[in-house]
C-alpha cells in the first residue's frame, strides 16, 4: 500500500474547462517513507496562458516556448504514475487535466486516485480553511512558492505525511481511493 503514491500537482493555462493545458507538472513518487523518484518540467501548451494565470503562477508563454510538448514527456508521466496512486490536492482537478492531455494524444489514462483535500476535511473537520497553503500553514509548514508544481506536489506530500499519521490504522485513507477505471 504504501509503495504506491504518485503525488503530484499541475498548473494549467487556464481557460474553458476541459481545454486547459499543463504547462508546470511535478510528480513524487512516495512509498511512505522518502521520495523514491521525482519527474518535473515546464511544458509548452501550444496555447496562451491566461494573464490571470501568469500572474498567479509566475509561469509566462516566454518561460515555456522552449519547454517540451506534452507528447514529449507523455512517456514519463505514463511509466512514473503507473500502478500507483495519484495523489493531489484536488485530485478531480489535476487528474481530469492529465487524462484529457493523454486523451489529446489517443492514449488512455487509468490511475487510482486520492484527494488530500477530502481527507483533509475528514480528518481534520474543524478547520477554518482547506486550501493547500493555508492547511500547511496549520502545521508550521510554510510553501515557499504556492501555485508551482514542485513546492505545491512537495507540500502536498507533507499534508499526506500528517494525515497518515492521523490514520494510522488506514482506514480513511483507504476508503477515499477512487479507482477512475470507468470515468470517461
Amino acid at each position: 500500500m504504501f509503495k504506491n503514491f504518485a503525488i503530484l500537482d499541475v498548473e494549467t493555462t487556464g481557460g474553458k474547462f476541459n481545454e486547459e493545458k499543463i504547462t508546470d507538472i511535478s510528480i513524487l513518487i512516495y512509498d511512505g517513507i522518502k521520495v523514491i523518484n521525482k519527474f518535473e518540467t515546464l511544458i509548452n501548451p501550444d496555447k496562451d496562458i491566461q494573464p490571470f494565470v501568469q500572474k498567479l503562477t509566475g509561469i509566462t508563454n516566454e518561460l515555456v516556448k522552449n519547454s517540451p510538448k506534452f507528447k514529449d514527456v507523455s512517456k514519463n508521466i505514463f511509466n512514473i504514475t503507473k500502478d500507483k496512486i495519484v495523489v493531489a490536492h484536488n485530485v478531480d482537478f489535476d487528474y481530469r487535466v492529465i487524462k484529457n492531455e493523454f486523451q489529446s494524444i489517443n492514449i488512455k489514462y487509468h490511475r487510482h486516485s486520492l484527494c488530500t483535500l477530502a481527507l483533509s476535511r475528514l480528518i481534520f473537520p474543524d478547520l477554518k480553511s482547506y486550501k493547500l497553503t493555508n492547511l500547511l500553514l496549520n502545521f508550521g509548514i510554510v510553501n515557499k512558492n504556492p501555485h508551482r508544481a514542485n513546492s505545491d506536489a512537495l507540500g502536498t506530500l507533507k499534508l499526506l505525511q500528517i494525515l497518515i499519521n492521523e490514520d494510522l490504522e488506514m482506514k480513511v485513507i483507504k476508503s477515499k481511493i477512487k479507482s477512475n477505471k470507468n470515468k470517461q
